[in-house]
């Protein structure tokens, strides 16, 4: 018999009847190497998941990776088909004895080293949690392993929420697994992206993703995509030997979903409503009519047991229903009738809110079904995702143009509309469409007779003329929209307007002027705590400031405007403080910087099908020549130049704050000890207010700032320094002479 060391002492290898799973066991081994820590100093180990996450696969893995430590067995229990757990546990040991199970099995188990593994207590977590708690108490040397799909709640539990498989967990699995169907399988370029997309749409879900390689012997990768949109039909398991709950994922959900309580079903039927995750907020607003229980109470035994993801971050929870869980949510709401009742309730909140880059999937969802029930054809929503969607922006503009086709808005309604498909033309570089819709908004504003309507009007019209080269018709219809609002209160609306005067002096050559007038545009947008207006108008000042040479304050400006572009998804912006920063790093002869940022912005211009003004876009083409030259068109430039435009959005996003290889000023490691050069300017002010106990919230209002973007910093500050905490930050802080200041 085998020998294996207990205790420092050889023994006989422990009795177990753990499965003997014909397959092989993929991936998660940090998670077995952390879950090994935790078995060898907790009693109770409750493995947690949704249906398929593989928490029995993975206990059985841990539990005969640990035998060595249980001399008097390893035994498993199935409870999926009892509602008895003593009895369970005393005939699958098959103890003797008589009296009630659960006396019977703490008097075998009491003077043993013995690990009990508990699979499938869901539909009985009281009984299981009675039986943990009675036996832990009464055996010292009993070790318990449990999953379910919510803890126990027994006093001294571990909980390990196990996760679905993330990259290249997944596609290792796949590939596995597929090849038990097909024994040629194998991984290549050719279909790596496919598999990666199908784990992706299976949330990496392991029973989702073994259903799917089951189907590779007889249709392709891409096939197992397109047929992934029925999914509950398509993924059933090929093992006749499989437990019923698993042999199709519509049973594996279906058995948690029976177990939940009316006003838990529910809830967690109307959630589909919601697309992209949703918040507690959204949830109570949208979701309560008919619900006397506390919402939030419901909401939280949902993500309990293991139906609802709480994603949790430093700025809030946000929650989210796997793609499975989702529609089968959505069949079940269609079921109930309310589905009608639940698309308007979605509606209405999300038609009173503004426009958030995490919520951008709610509103698409939300002006979809606008389109045929709302008053106004779900123009005023659509006008709103237009002004703020920049990663939508050509579908935007289609849809306003449908609505102004199909629907019958009021006239100042109808102006407004046209007044923004402009501006998305505008951007898609659709200059005849532009022109003609322009001129439209002029004649519509002049008839209805508004100033507000016509300054706006004149000043989309006058951007479609100014990128045309006809800047004197441009400056005139600035002008008059100044005029026409010259005692307005709409402080916003002027500032816009002077904003896109000052940009038009740019280019007639007289910076000067532009600086004083945009100075006045981000001091009145930081009055006012706008920070999305106060980067729109710092892009615009970099553009002077670097016009008469003030490179530093350019690269400043840029760099700050660029921070909050990427927080809000304004593609717009975050194009066109690329390619100012590499007319930064040209200036500074950074010309493999400069090559780099030009050559990441050309390409999301046109994968966005954004234009930049015609000056700036020759510009940096003539930047992108003269480096060139310098580096060798087939040297180093081209290469730097390849280099940015195969860079990803995030990659190219930290190269341009980051500041690699001496960037602009703001990323520079300021003047003072080495340690604390570690950080920029900026990121010494906010350590400062971290040390002074201000939150993110009050570091952005004080900074001007998003809310996310102090987060950042923050999350970047604490990675630098090497702490895993504010109250770390704030003491380094002090001991570096960074102590706090008052708010």
């Amino acid at each position: 018999m085998d020998r294996v060391a207990v205790r420092g002492k050889p023994t006989a290898a422990a009795p177990t009847n753990l499965p003997n799973h014909l397959t092989t066991f993929v991936g998660r081994e940090a998670e077995l190497r952390s879950l090994k820590r935790l078995l060898s100093t907790s009693r109770l180990l409750t493995l947690t998941g949704t249906g398929g996450a593989g928490k029995s696969r993975l206990a059985a893995q841990l539990a005969a990776a640990n035998a060595s430590l249980w001399p008097d067995g390893v035994w498993w229990i199935e409870l999926a088909a009892t509602d008895d757990v003593a009895g369970a546990v005393v005939a699958t040991l098959e103890l003797p004895g008589r009296g009630a199970a659960q006396d019977v099995a703490a008097s075998w188990l009491a003077a043993r080293r013995a690990l009990l593994v508990l699979d499938n207590c869901e539909h009985v977590v009281a009984e299981c949690a009675d039986f943990c708690l009675r036996a832990l108490q009464r055996c010292p040397e009993l070790g318990i392993i449990a999953t379910s799909r919510e803890a126990l709640g027994v006093p001294g539990e571990v909980r390990w929420p196990v996760a679905s498989l993330g990259d290249p967990d997944a596609v290792l699995l796949f590939e596995a697994r597929a090849r038990l169907v097909s024994p040629d399988f194998k991984m290549a370029t050719r279909n790596l992206d496919s598999v990666i997309r199908i784990c992706a749409r299976l949330d990496g879900l392991p029973l989702a993703i073994e259903m799917a390689a089951a189907r590779i012997d007889v249709m392709s990768e891409q096939e197992l995509l397109s047929n992934l949109n029925d999914r509950f039909r398509f993924l059933t398991s090929g093992t006749r030997t499989a437990p019923q709950r698993q042999q199709t994922m519509s049973a594996a959900i279906d058995w948690s979903h029976r177990l939940l309580t009316e006003n838990e079903a529910r809830l967690f039927r109307r959630l589909a409503v919601f697309q992209g995750g949703f918040t507690a907020e959204s949830v109570d607003a949208v979701c309560s009519d008919g619900f006397e229980a506390n919402l939030i109470a419901v909401l939280t035994a949902l993500v309990q047991k293991s139906m609802v993801v709480a994603d949790r971050h430093e700025s809030g929870t946000r929650f989210r229903l796997l793609e499975s869980h989702h529609e089968f949510a959505s069949e079940r709401l269609r079921e109930s009738g309310e589905l009608d009742s639940m698309r308007k309730s979605h509606y209405e909140f999300f038609n009173s809110q503004h426009w958030e880059p995490v919520e951008s999937a709610n509103f698409w969802h939300a002006v979809t079904w606008a389109r045929d029930n709302a008053p106004d054809a779900g123009m005023g929503l659509a006008l709103e995702i237009g002004d703020s969607d920049f990663g939508h922006q050509a579908r935007a503009g289609k849809l306003i143009l449908e609505l102004l086709e199909h629907s019958n808005p009021s006239e100042a309604l109808r102006v407004k509309a046209t007044s923004m498909a402009v501006r998305l033309a505008w951007r898609q570089a659709d200059h005849a469409a532009s022109r003609r819709l322009a001129d439209s908004a002029v004649s519509m504003a002049r008839k209805v007779g508004d100033p507000e309507l016509i300054g706006r009007a004149l000043n989309g019209a006058g951007i479609v003329y100014e990128t045309a080269g006809e800047l004197a018709r441009a400056a005139q219809m600035y002008d008059e929209a100044l005029s026409v609002l010259n005692d307005s209160t709409n402080r916003l609306l002027v500032d816009d307007l002077s904003n896109t005067r000052a940009m038009l002096a740019i280019t007639q050559g007289d910076p000067a002027t532009a600086l004083e007038i945009l100075n006045r545009c981000v001091e009145s947008a930081r009055s006012q705590g706008d920070p999305p207006r106060v980067a729109r108008y710092l892009e615009s000042l970099a553009n002077a400031q670097l016009d008469l040479g003030l490179v530093d304050e350019a690269a400043g400006s840029w760099n700050e405007s660029l921070s909050v572009f990427r927080v809000v998804n304004d593609w717009f912006g975050i194009i066109w403080c690329l390619v100012g920063l590499a007319l930064v790093a040209a200036a500074r002869s950074q010309d493999d910087r400069a090559l780099r940022l030009a050559g990441a912005a050309d390409r999301l211009a046109r994968e966005y099908s954004l234009t930049a003004w015609p000056f700036r876009a020759q510009q940096v083409e003539d930047v992108r020549k003269r480096a060139l030259d310098r580096l060798g068109a087939r040297g180093r430039g081209e290469a730097a130049w390849k280099e940015g435009q195969a860079m990803t959005t995030g990659e190219v996003l930290d190269y341009a704050l980051g500041g690699h290889g001496s960037g602009p000023v703001e990323s520079r490691p300021v003047e003072g000890p080495t340690d604390q050069g570690l950080l920029s300017r900026r990121e010494r002010e906010v350590v400062t207010m971290v040390a002074a106990g201000m939150t993110n919230k009050e570091i952005a209002q004080r900074l001007f700032i998003a809310e996310r973007t102090a987060e950042g910093h923050v999350e970047r500050i604490r990675n630098k320094l090497g702490v895993r905490s504010r109250t770390e930050v704030a003491t380094w802080a002090v001991a570096h002479g960074l102590g706090p200041t008052k708010a």
